[in-house]
């Protein structure tokens, strides 16, 4: 009797730890897009130039992509407590190129990106400069990208660059949680 009143506990408890380790995934607001005004010019009154109106150049806002949630999202780190140790998490900055691009102008700048201003990685125009690496064998995406300051070093650890970006382990290694541990458990032992 005694017995199956602890496995029937142990079943309880696992349970509600697995349906507390899931969650939904918070889906991103979407910003109202802006047009541009149109430029005003004045008529020219007789025997006067006309006075060329003065425009604003708007700047683009990005349009977060909206991420629909294909069941629930379970908290990868409630057992990998320490991920962002992981070596390929650490030494991430390799991978980025193919997520997100290799051009950092086309991930950077102009309609679509977050726009930054060109002298937050190039200097001011009296002391232009091409960004390298902060160390040897890195990459250059790894100058930035910290959090919460983007500015800052992230070093590439994509555990830190993500997570507290909402992007939860699932987006890389997919929800397939079953095929991931066994995909590892064969990496594991393909190491020792």
């Amino acid at each position: 009797m005694n017995r199956k009143v602890i496995l029937l506990f142990a079943l309880i408890l696992l349970g509600a730890l697995i349906l507390g380790c899931a969650q939904q995934e918070k889906k991103p607001e979407a910003k109202p897009k802006t047009t541009p005004t149109p430029k005003k010019t004045e008529v020219p009154k007789a025997g006067k130039t006309p006075t060329p109106a003065k425009t604003v150049t708007p700047k683009p806002e990005t349009t977060p992509k909206k991420v629909e949630s294909k069941g629930p999202v379970v908290e990868c780190t409630v057992c990998h407590t320490k991920a962002s140790e992981y070596k390929p998490h650490v030494e991430g900055g390799q991978l980025c190129g193919n997520c997100h691009g290799w051009d950092p102008h086309k991930i950077h700048v102009g309609p679509g990106t977050i726009n930054i201003d060109c002298q937050v990685c190039h200097g001011s125009p009296n002391n232009i400069h091409i960004p390298k690496p902060l160390e040897k064998g890195r990459t250059v995406c790894e100058n930035c990208h910290a959090y919460p300051d983007p500015t800052k070093p992230s070093y590439g650890n994509l555990v830190n660059i993500h997570l507290p970006r909402g992007k939860y382990c699932t987006t890389c290694h997919g929800t397939d949680i079953g095929a991931l541990h066994k995909a590892a458990n064969k990496f594991v032992e393909q190491e020792q």
